[in-house]
């Protein structure tokens, strides 16, 4: 269990200026174009005109995928999701329509691992779609003045409701995971804020500018403690990438070091995965000697960077290292049943500011 005083301290270490703010600019961590080896070269996906059905409701995905050799796509594994009928069945099918240049490697041409975001939107004629509907800000509010009032029990049912009759496009989606983050952290629930942090960062360009400023931050606090300095570096570039905000070079420059600093101070990291039954389970990689413990009945266990994909043996002790070189690095897990594996890192750091935070 994380202790509040360990996270408080944190948050005072990585003081951030209040006029930084944040935008979505790639993934949860990774931008297929500009960021991985592999990168886009053509797109067979149709472009289908607005939907005019009644629904409001729209959904997304975070995907992980391999690009082949011959730059199609392929062993693509659902991360997280939305509730909404259909989300990671549109992902994929927009995967399986793009065409990749393929990763190199010593001249080589090379399979690679990356991350995808995909959203369902719904346009109506003389209709925008993508701001919250009055019904929904009359509860957010109220949800929040319970939280602050530390009403946590008629606040987990008032989020029920919510949740039911109000959320529908994505950015009450961001919203909602942004406000249910906040109910988990005044109660210490750490492995709930974890996840609804995980799809306000993923949907932060739909966040209000001030609550986009307070997911980015959250998510440079909290990922910098749980020692995912990719996405702490990824969370400096969205701090940095906030339309009408402005996030000095001075102020940028000082957080890299920061996190520089503690990537330095952190010559091991060791994280907690909950697998559940047959749902995949990520983690992004900071170092490149990995001991992966209790994973002798997983039926998927793999690491896969930008340019190189690598199958493990499921083991009860699994040991490897990764190419000093390699980038965006994450692990794998699937199991038929509900496990939990302990995984330690060690070694050189496998991101860097310069890859990360630009």
């Amino acid at each position: 269990m994380i202790k509040f005083t360990k996270l408080a301290a944190l948050c005072s270490l990585i003081e951030l200026p209040t006029h930084a703010l944040a935008r979505d600019v790639n993934d949860l961590g990774v931008d297929v174009q500009a960021a991985t080896s592999a990168y886009i070269v053509k797109n067979s996906n149709k472009r289908y005109p607005g939907s005019y059905n009644g629904s409001r409701l729209e959904g997304w995905a975070l995907m992980s995928y391999v690009v082949d050799t011959q730059g199609k796509a392929k062993d693509i594994e659902v991360i997280m999701a939305s509730d909404t009928r259909g989300s990671e069945e549109n992902a994929e099918k927009y995967l399986t329509n793009l065409e990749f240049a393929p990763a190199t490697k010593e001249g080589k041409t090379v399979e690679g691992g990356y991350l995808f975001s995909f959203e369902v939107g719904k346009y109506f004629n003389g209709y925008s779609n993508d701001k919250a509907s009055r019904g929904f800000i009359n509860e957010y509010d109220e949800i929040n003045k319970m939280l602050q009032a530390k009403e946590f029990k008629k606040a987990e049912q008032a989020l029920v409701e919510l949740y039911k009759d109000h959320t529908k496009n994505t950015s009450e989606q961001a919203l909602f995971a942004w406000l249910k983050s906040q109910y988990y952290y005044h109660q210490q629930q750490w492995f709930g804020f974890d996840e609804q942090l995980s799809v306000a960062y993923l949907l932060r360009a739909k966040l209000p500018t001030d609550i986009q400023y307070l997911v980015a931050k959250s998510a440079l606090q909290w990922y910098s403690f749980k020692g995912d300095f990719n996405l702490a570096y990824n969370a400096i570039y969205a701090l940095d990438n906030i339309e009408g905000k402005q996030f000095s070079e001075e102020n940028k420059l000082a957080t890299i070091k920061q996190i520089d600093d503690l990537l330095a101070r952190t010559p091991q990291i060791n994280s907690q995965i909950n697998v559940s039954k047959d749902k995949l389970s990520y983690l992004s990689l900071s170092r490149g000697s990995i001991k992966i413990e209790g994973a002798s009945d997983v039926s998927k266990l793999q690491i896969r960077c930008a340019d190189q994909v690598i199958d493990l043996e499921a083991s009860e002790s699994v040991n490897y290292v990764i190419d000093e070189q390699s980038r965006r690095c994450g692990l794998l897990v699937k199991s038929a049943n509900p496990a939990e594996i302990k995984v330690k890192q060690t070694g050189y750091a496998i991101v860097n500011s310069k890859y990360d935070a630009s």
